[in-house]
């Protein structure tokens, strides 16, 4: 599980900033929002539009992009605008199994410049510029001429599977298993092609029927169903590229089913996401999701949200959202959200709600509505051209 994310020079983050994952002395929600070695099962990001939110996502996403896709990145969009120099750097903390992992890596202009991975303090990859050595096993392996865009790391997991090391190959399942939604656009990416069945609708619907979801859906107490229909691929509603097999949704107590592409945004965007929610539940991986607040209803958020931490084990969703009714102690503990604010000083500064000491009774959407946990935009409403 993640238990950390420091950011230097990145995006808007001016200043070196960490988020810690760890769980404080909140007893609250320890049985639910807990996970193994006291690590939160997620974290809520919130604040004004264009404050550093989304970054944050991204930042695990350019962990997940660099060490388990072929796509070209472009490293220098991550550079802030905001400060001088070329280089930003990412440091990643993980648990797992009992074991730290920590994983640094430096990025100047397009190339990695630094990159170095510690298990329970022991430094096991360490690489500048093209150069690096190994220690996987028994002896040291030293490397020469490395792609200055590639990541070591990703290179000694696909050539050795870090000669079988099953501290680092549990590490790489987890990361293998993440998922990433954003609700507004209605997308899903998945970073392991053997599970995609399972991961995205688009997917799951060639060779799954809809029963398993549509009782997660019932319990949830949902207004519609989802249906699975075979169809002629001539006429413009089929699912997939080679699917026969459209995605519908019927309404309690009628037999009308209505195509996934005519429904409501919110319908739209709850298909998208319920699949994602309910494999992350049952497998251990991050499920990163940003706009979550993009066309669902506010109680419907609160129902997934807790549906996960209810029933997830080792699983952690980290998601972006501006509903503040999830700013309640029954959803989310103190230590499990972070306000975040940007100014053209600063760049983007954040406040762990923890770190107010609020007490457990107190209302925590009251108080971050009047600016106790800072960033709480303050727009004009009344005006006049």
């Amino acid at each position: 599980m993640l238990t950390g994310i420091t950011l230097k020079d990145y995006t808007t983050f001016i200043k070196e900033t960490t988020f810690d994952f760890k769980a404080t002395n909140y007893k609250i929600l320890e049985s639910t929002n807990v996970g193994v070695n006291r690590v939160l099962k997620g974290a809520l990001f919130i604040g004004e539009n264009a404050s550093g939110k989304t970054q944050v996502l991204d930042a695990i996403m350019l962990l997940l992009n660099l060490l388990l896709t072929n796509s070209e990145q472009n490293y220098m969009v991550k550079k802030s605008l905001y400060t001088k120099g070329t280089k930003f750097s990412l440091s990643y903390t993980f648990n797992v199994s009992n074991n730290d992992i920590k994983y640094d890596i430096t990025f100047d202009k397009n190339t990695i410049s630094l990159e170095r991975l510690y298990v329970n303090g022991v430094l096991k990859l360490d690489r500048v510029g093209k150069s690096g050595e190994t220690s996987f096993g028994l002896e040291k392996d030293v490397k020469d001429d490395i792609n200055p865009s590639l990541s070591l790391l990703k290179l000694e997991y696909y050539n050795t599977k870090f000669n079988n090391d099953p501290v680092l190959n549990d590490w790489f399942d987890f990361l293998k298993n993440s998922l990433y939604i954003n609700c507004l656009l209605k997308a899903c990416q998945s970073f392991n092609p053997a599970k995609i069945n399972e991961q995205a609708i688009i997917k799951y619907v060639e060779n799954n029927d809809a029963t398993k979801l549509n009782k997660l859906i019932d319990k949830l107490n949902y207004n519609s169903e989802i249906v699975f229909e075979e169809q002629n691929p001539g006429d413009g509603k089929v699912v997939g590229v080679n699917s026969t097999k459209m995605i519908g949704l019927k309404k309690k107590g009628t037999d009308v089913v209505i195509p996934l592409g005519l429904e409501s945004a919110g319908n739209q965007a709850f298909v998208n996401i319920i699949l994602p929610i309910h494999y992350a539940v049952k497998n251990n991986c991050m499920i990163i999701v940003d706009e979550f607040s993009s066309g669902l209803h506010n109680e419907l958020e609160e129902a997934l949200i807790k549906y996960f931490f209810n029933n997830s084990k080792n699983s952690q969703i980290f998601f972006t959202s501006h509903s503040t009714n999830l700013l309640d102690t029954d959803i989310l503990r103190p230590d499990q959200i972070y306000s975040f604010k940007f100014d053209a000083q600063n760049g983007t500064s954040i406040k762990r709600f923890s770190d107010e000491n609020p007490r457990e009774s107190q209302n925590i959407e009251k108080m971050y509505l009047n600016g106790v946990f800072d960033g709480m935009p303050k727009y004009s409403k009344e005006f006049k051209d």
